[in-house]
C-alpha cells in the first residue's frame, strides 16, 4: 500500500529519495466506512487526503437544505476543500465517503511545514494544485455552460467508466445538473 502511494506521489511530480521519505512520514493512513463524512459544510477543511482506494462525493446544501453534488473522487484521487484547506475558513461544501475506503491524510500545517522545508515539494504542490484544482475546476465549468446533459453523461463516462456501478443514479443526475428522470431518458436513448 506504501508503495501505490509513494507511485501517487511521485505521478505528480518526482520527489528525491530523502524528501519523499519525509513526506510519507507526514502522511497518515487512515481507513473508513462507506457514508462517513471526511469534512461536514462550515467546518474548516483541516486535512488534505488522497483517497488511495474508495470513493466521495463533494455535496453543498443550500439555506433550504437542498443538497447538490459537486464533484466525486475515485482510486488515487485527491480529496479536500481546497479554499477551505487553504484558508481554514468554513468549508461551503460536505465530502462524504461512498464506499469503505482507504486515504493517506495530511493536516494543513504538516503540509505547509513541508513546503516551506522543501523546494521540489513545493514544486510537488504546484503540479498538484495544476492538475487537481485549476484544470478539472476549469473544465467542470465550462462543461456546464456548453455541453448538452447528454455530452455531460457521455463525458463522465469516459472519465469514469464504472461511475455507474459505484454512485446511484440520484448523485450522477445531481452533479451533471440534471434531474433523474432525465437520466434516465438519457441512459435508454431517448434524449
Amino acid at each position: 500500500m506504501k508503495a501505490d502511494f509513494s507511485n501517487f506521489i511521485n505521478s505528480i511530480y518526482p520527489l528525491p529519495y530523502q524528501i519523499l521519505d519525509d513526506v510519507l512520514l507526514h502522511f497518515q493512513y487512515k481507513e473508513y466506512p462507506k457514508n462517513y463524512y471526511l469534512l461536514k459544510q462550515g467546518r474548516p477543511c483541516k486535512y488534505l487526503w488522497v483517497l488511495v482506494k474508495g470513493a466521495a462525493r463533494y455535496t453543498f446544501s443550500d439555506e433550504t437544505g437542498k443538497e447538490s453534488n459537486v464533484w466525486f473522487s475515485f482510486d488515487n484521487d485527491i480529496v479536500a476543500d481546497a479554499p477551505s484547506f487553504v484558508s481554514q475558513k468554513p468549508s461551503t461544501e460536505s465530502i462524504q465517503l461512498l464506499e469503505d475506503s482507504e486515504l493517506y491524510a495530511i493536516e494543513n500545517s504538516h503540509l505547509y511545514h513541508l513546503l516551506q522545508q522543501h523546494h521540489s515539494f513545493s514544486l510537488w504542490y504546484i503540479k498538484l494544485i495544476e492538475k487537481y484544482y485549476i484544470t478539472q475546476i476549469e473544465d467542470r465549468v465550462t462543461d456546464l455552460q456548453f455541453l448538452t446533459a447528454k455530452q455531460r453523461y457521455e463525458k463522465l463516462l469516459i472519465q469514469f467508466p464504472n461511475i455507474g456501478n459505484r454512485i446511484n443514479l440520484g448523485h450522477i443526475a445531481s452533479y451533471l445538473n440534471i434531474t433523474q428522470e432525465t437520466l434516465s431518458r438519457i441512459r435508454s436513448g431517448k434524449l
